[in-house]
């Protein structure tokens, strides 16, 4: 645990001393919030959507957003961690993989967790909030973020390029973001896309986070959840197989 909360040290100092290159990692989802929210609020007037008052319902998707976002920031530290920075000192000194994993874990859920902070007072700063389901909701999202950095942590390691890093970010997160229900109901959408939406994890994920505001158990986001953290266990386990090797990226 010690070595791990070093490591992590190291990790948030990281993202200190690159805190202009980090910065929207900590303003995106205000300004979706502020701004996308708000102005889509005032298209539907007042309807419930699934419902729920819009408030909820997307507050609840900018807050998976952000673990969509940790996901993919994660993946790049590890993948950038392979050739230098905490993962080139964790191998110089006997780090086991799952210290490293834990040190990635706590940093990029601390950052996380002051961005789902930061959502939740906005909303009641707008007057728009519930503060006890509003905390609820974050509480449920700060555990989805666990899941997504972990998710982040497997594919790192089989990242070993700056060009397949880059693919893999531009490739899949807009498409995870715009098929999964975060701002708006599958209801009346293209086959297409309910197709996309309930093969994507995050589909689930933010109807777990969402379950606080709706009105029946989540059995069905639970379900999703759960076979997303099967998925997840198994890509560390292969991960944790080819940790000792070092990125072959070149530049």
């Amino acid at each position: 645990m010690k070595t791990s909360l070093t490591l992590a040290r190291f990790h948030l100092l990281s993202v200190w001393n690159w805190r202009t290159s980090h910065l929207s990692r900590v303003i995106e989802a205000p300004a979706y919030f502020l701004f996308m929210v708000t102005g889509l609020d005032t298209l539907v007037a007042g309807t419930r959507v699934d419902g729920m008052a819009y408030d909820d319902f997307a507050y609840a998707g900018v807050l998976v957003v952000i673990a969509v976002r940790a996901l993919f920031w994660c993946m790049g530290d590890v993948a950038n961690d392979r050739k230098w920075g905490v993962y080139a000192v964790a191998r110089t000194t006997d780090v086991s993989f799952p210290q490293y994993v834990g040190s990635i874990l706590a940093a990029n859920t601390v950052v996380a967790t002051v961005q789902i902070a930061a959502i939740c007072v906005l909303k009641q700063l707008l007057g728009r909030g519930s503060f006890g389901q509003d905390l609820r909701m974050a509480g449920l999202a700060v555990l989805v973020c666990l899941l997504t950095v972990l998710t982040g942590c497997a594919l790192g390691f089989g990242i070993n390029s700056y060009s397949k890093r880059d693919l893999m970010t531009s490739l899949f997160s807009l498409p995870l973001v715009m098929t999964a229900p975060l701002f708006y109901s599958l209801d009346g959408l293209p086959l297409f896309m309910r197709v996309m939406a309930a093969v994507n994890p995050f589909t689930y994920c933010v109807l777990l986070v969402r379950s606080p505001a709706a009105d029946s158990f989540p059995v069905q986001a639970i379900t999703g959840c759960l076979a997303a953290v099967l998925l997840v266990l198994g890509g560390l386990y292969l991960a944790a197989g080819r940790h000792e090797l070092a990125s072959n990226e070149q530049g």
